[in-house]
């Protein structure tokens, strides 16, 4: 495994409003067979920490957090996908439909990703969501 620094920029755009956040972090890295995963441990307001794990192939991202929150997030352009999102809070289903997923490879592993999305929670739409993953050794 092999250290490396995140920046992740997530915007979400909720009934015209949008909200951007910026956040760094230090994480890790491996390469196994067809696909990248990237670890690190991500702060949430209200919850606290929680181990994230993002699962990257060539046409698709799969984003897993477990702790006070946990998920399984799937992301493939042009497609839905169904999960559940456990919190404090209860459990929610939770949809995700994919209009753009882009991973760009330097000196053989993935240096930015780009994802846009549309969410539903428990069937009410909670807007479009960006998010940018910057990953730097």
């Amino acid at each position: 495994m092999q250290e490396v620094r995140i920046k992740l920029t997530a915007k979400h755009l909720v009934e015209g409003n949008e909200e951007e956040t910026i956040h760094d972090y230090t994480g890790r890295y491996v390469k196994k067979e067809n696909a990248w995963y990237l670890t690190y441990r991500e702060q949430m307001e209200g919850i606290g920490e929680v181990g994230t794990t993002l699962r990257l192939e060539e046409k698709s991202v799969t984003l897993v957090r477990q702790g006070q929150v946990s998920s399984r997030q799937q992301f493939e352009k042009g497609k839905s996908t169904h999960s559940v999102y456990r919190s404090p809070y209860g459990p929610f289903d939770m949809e995700t439909h994919t209009n753009k997923l882009r991973i760009q490879v330097q000196d053989g592993m993935p240096r930015n990703v780009e994802i846009a999305y549309q969410l539903w929670m428990s069937g009410q739409y909670a807007g479009e969501h960006r998010l940018q993953i910057q990953i730097n050794p």
